[in-house]
């Protein structure tokens, strides 16, 4: 299971209403200082994504591999001096980077 907060699904959701054409795509690919980059981008619908349907009326993407990463994770958009933000929070990553984009397994 995955959770998506009310700030994540409202940030969404309006950077869905100017890209009408793609959907958000949350996904887990090898690479950054810790072994795993998290990525947030608007894509296509591939055939063996999974939709997770927001309350909101959008889905987001997950491809199965990065699904299976997420388990029990928890994303949220933050709002803060530094900038505004996605964040997922992954609570059986051993260790993270200073900067939240990358961790462990």
């Amino acid at each position: 299971m995955i959770t998506i907060t009310d700030a994540a699904a409202a940030r969404f959701k309006s950077m869905s209403d100017i890209n009408t054409l793609m959907q958000p795509r949350i996904a887990i690919v090898a690479g950054g200082c810790n072994g795993f980059e998290k990525r947030f981008s608007f894509d296509l619908a591939q055939e063996d994504d999974i939709e997770v349907k927001l309350s909101n009326g959008i889905s987001v993407l997950i491809d199965p591999y990065s699904f299976e990463m997420l388990d029990n994770s928890i994303v949220d958009f933050k709002s803060s001096v530094t900038g505004n933000f996605f964040s997922i929070e992954i609570p059986h990553a051993l260790s993270n980077c200073g900067c939240g984009s990358s961790f462990s397994l």
